[in-house]
C-alpha cells in the first residue's frame, strides 16, 4: 500500500494540551519526552506544555507563527502572509517566556535567530539573520487557531491553461507546479504537520498517485489488484462509487497513510481522504488530510471540465 505524507488533524492534539498558562515544573527525574509533534527541530518534554498562534510583523513582513513549548524547549515556524508562504522552522530554548531559537536543523545551518519575550498576548524581540544583516524587530500578538474547515467564502480557480475549474477557500494559498495543484490552509501548525490538499489530473486511464484498476462496473485500487473474482489480496481494495451529474466519484481512502513533519521527521500512521473523479476522458485525484469529507464534497461539487477552446 502507498504511504502518504499528509498530516492528521487528530494527531496534532497528541503533542500536548493547549494552554496559555504555565503548569508547575516537574522534577528532572519525572520528565518525559513528547512524541508526535512537528516540526522536530528540538526535543520537547511532555510537561509543562503550551501552544501559541501569533500574527504580526518581523521587520516589514506580515507573518503568522506557531509555537509549541514543552518544558524548557520550544519548536515552531513562521511564514510570510504576503509572500509565497515559505516557512521558516524554529527550534530552541524556553525560559519563563524568554525564547532563544533558530532555524538550524540537522540538514542545514541556521540562517537566523529569534530572541524574544512572550508576555501576556504579545511576543516582542528580534530576528537576526546569520548573514550579518541588521536585526529585524519582532512584534506579534496571540490569535485563535486559524480554522481549516473551509467555513468561509470560496473563490474560483479558473485558469485558462487548466482543463478544469473549481472553487476553494479564499484565505487558502493555491500553488500550481504543473504536476499537481496544492491548496494550503493558513494555519501554521497545519503547515508544520505538512497538511495540505493535492490535486492531480490527466486524461485517459487514471494515472495518479493511487494505482487504479477497472473490473467491469467496479474499480479496485492498490498495488496487488487483479480482476479475479473474490480476490481480496492484501493491498487491494474496492472503491466506493458515487455519481454527480456526469461525474463518477471513486472513494479510495482505505489505504496506508503516514504522517510526516514539514522539514522531515516521521510522526505516526494516520488517516486521510482520497477521491478520484472521472469526467469523460479526464480524471482528477484529490488527496486531503483526515476528516476532510465535507470540505471535499464542496470542492468536488464545484469541479467542472472547461469546454474546449474554439478552433481558429
Amino acid at each position: 500500500m502507498r504511504a502518504k505524507a499528509c498530516a492528521s488533524l487528530v494527531l496534532i492534539l497528541a503533542s500536548g494540551a493547549l494552554a496559555q498558562t504555565e503548569k508547575p515544573q516537574p522534577s528532572v527525574a519525572a520528565r518525559n519526552l513528547q512524541t508526535g509533534y512537528c516540526p522536530q527541530t528540538r526535543q520537547l518534554e511532555a510537561e509543562p506544555s503550551q501552544k501559541f498562534f501569533l500574527e504580526g510583523t518581523i521587520g516589514k513582513r506580515k507573518v503568522r507563527m506557531y509555537l509549541d513549548r514543552g518544558g524548557s524547549s520550544i519548536v515552531g515556524l513562521f511564514f510570510d502572509l504576503a509572500g509565497n508562504w515559505e516557512s521558516t522552522l524554529l527550534g530552541g530554548a524556553w525560559n519563563h517566556g524568554e525564547i532563544d531559537a533558530s532555524d538550524a536543523t540537522e540538514n542545514h545551518p541556521a540562517t537566523g535567530r529569534l530572541k524574544a519575550s512572550l508576555a501576556g498576548n504579545r511576543l516582542a524581540g528580534t530576528w537576526t539573520p546569520e548573514s550579518g544583516s541588521d536585526a529585524e524587530p519582532v512584534d506579534l500578538i496571540t490569535i485563535p487557531e486559524p480554522a481549516c474547515d473551509g467555513n468561509e467564502s470560496w473563490k474560483p480557480f479558473d485558469d485558462s491553461k487548466s482543463p478544469v475549474s473549481f472553487s476553494y477557500p479564499a484565505s487558502w494559498r493555491l500553488d500550481d507546479s504543473g504536476d499537481a495543484i496544492t491548496l494550503t490552509c493558513p494555519n501554521p501548525s497545519a503547515i508544520a504537520y505538512d497538511q495540505h490538499i493535492d490535486i492531480y489530473q490527466g486524461t485517459g486511464v487514471p494515472k495518479g498517485p493511487t494505482s487504479l484498476l477497472q473490473c467491469g462496473k467496479t474499480w479496485k485500487y492498490g498495488s496487488n489488484c487483479d480482476c479475479r473474482p473474490n480476490n481480496s489480496s492484501l493491498g487491494c481494495e474496492q472503491a466506493r462509487i458515487s455519481r454527480r451529474n456526469a461525474v463518477t466519484i471513486l472513494d479510495v481512502s482505505e489505504q496506508e497513510w503516514r504522517i510526516y513533519c514539514r522539514g522531515g521527521g516521521y510522526v505516526a500512521s494516520g488517516d486521510g481522504e482520497d477521491r478520484i473523479l472521472l469526467m469523460g476522458d479526464r480524471w482528477l485525484e484529490i488527496i486531503a488530510p483526515a476528516n476532510s469529507s465535507e470540505f471535499l464534497d464542496r470542492l468536488v461539487e464545484s469541479t467542472t471540465v472547461r469546454p474546449p477552446s474554439p478552433s481558429k
